[in-house]
């Protein structure tokens, strides 16, 4: 069997499985055993792994045996991943979760051949593949009509997360430790669109992260990646309005800012799930306050160190995706995939699939489970009797 895995061996899954581990192909060389110039070969397509390579190539990076066969199946190269991020991160970081959410389409292709997931209706607005400014006002018109088409009304959403994949939307949650990525997201022609969120955020400001990513498919998902490369700035701002507009519609929203007190706006915070910092942004923004008030309340902020953790973070739940889950389980529960089989039929191991459907860890494992009783007690006198 291995042998003809060997011979469909894809060189390309070679190199995403040694960039999403986060190794040059040095590092892996190292490890495997063999020349820097051996591991080039295999990622070129102009050599196999032996048997033996092969199968350390699988324990190093920790991927199943059907990862390296299975066909890339993602469009067009040239389309972008939107990464929210800070500044300081790195190629190697951005690369790495660009993996993440590529892997996140496989798997998301192969379960939708068997079944059907929400129907996609998140509106490109904008489709030039070429960068053009967009008025700042024009984005809050923009994100208005949005809610509008999916007659969300003007109030606070309660479930963002839930609320774009029910447009369509793939999500999942994926430990992004110390990378500085927030999140990133991807809309490659006319498939599916995916966000890949972090989980070390609060609540509000992952909430903020959805919002911002459904900007960038609204608003950026045509462009081409030298273009975003060439105008990130302006496009991360564009996002952000849009987030700040989709959350926070300025009729209703800048008609319950009357007040700039901490108290007032922590009650605020509570009903629009958004964090204090950003409802202080937007007000600035719409003018409700002035540069000085909100200078003030930036200041008051740091003087009581919310810049990081804020009051009633920790009464909001983290919303979580729900779409792979139901999708996972549903094949399970069905008999349709049995769960020594998943690996195989969706190509990563069980505990990663496990991180992108949310599924509790040890759902896909083939222990059996402790409750099912095989042995029974006969009646028999105690003992001693």
């Amino acid at each position: 069997m291995l042998n003809d895995l060997r011979r469909n061996f894809i060189p390309e899954r070679l190199r995403e499985g040694r960039e999403a581990r986060g190794l040059t192909i040095q590092e892996l060389s190292e490890r495997v055993g063999v020349s820097h110039q051996s591991i080039s070969k295999y990622e070129n397509g102009k050599a196999v792994p032996s048997g033996m390579v092969f199968q350390k190539l699988l324990f190093t990076l920790n991927l199943p045996i059907h990862f390296f066969y299975k066909p890339i199946h993602r469009g067009i190269e040239d389309s972008v991943v939107f990464f929210r991020s800070k500044a300081a991160t790195t190629s190697r970081s951005k690369k790495l979760h660009e993996i993440k959410i590529n892997w996140l389409q496989d798997i998301s292709v192969e379960l939708e051949k068997i079944l059907d997931f929400p129907k996609v209706l998140i509106p490109k607005i904008n489709t030039s593949p070429i960068y053009f400014p967009t008025d700042m006002d024009d984005i809050d018109e923009l994100a208005v009509e949005v809610r509008r088409s999916w007659g969300l009304g003007n109030g606070p959403i309660s479930n963002v997360l839930l609320l774009v994949e029910k447009k369509g939307v793939i999500a999942a949650r994926a430990d992004f430790n110390d990378q500085k990525v927030d999140a990133c997201s991807v809309w490659r022609d006319d498939q599916r669109p995916f966000i890949l969120l972090g989980t070390e955020k609060s609540s509000v400001r992952s909430r903020f992260d959805v919002a911002h990513e459904l900007g960038h498919l609204v608003l950026h998902s045509n462009l081409k990646r030298n273009e975003f490369e060439k105008n990130m700035k302006l496009i991360e701002s564009e996002a952000d309005r849009f987030a700040s507009a989709f959350l926070m519609p300025v009729e209703s929203f800048s008609s319950e800012f009357v007040s700039t007190s901490l108290e007032y706006l922590i009650n605020l915070k509570k009903r629009w799930k958004v964090s204090i910092q950003a409802m202080a942004y937007r007000a600035r923004d719409l003018d409700i306050i002035s540069e000085f008030q909100y200078r003030n309340i930036m200041r008051k902020i740091g003087q009581n160190n919310w810049r990081k953790h804020e009051p009633l973070d920790e009464q909001f739940e983290l919303e979580q995706p729900t779409v792979l889950k139901q999708a996972i389980k549903a094949l399970i529960k069905h008999n349709v995939i049995n769960k020594s089989d998943i690996e195989r039929y969706l190509g990563l191991t069980k505990g990663e699939l496990e991180i992108y459907a949310n599924l509790e860890t040890g759902t896909l494992s083939d222990k059996i489970v402790s409750d099912q009783n095989i042995i029974r007690f006969r009646h028999r006198k105690k003992m001693g009797m």
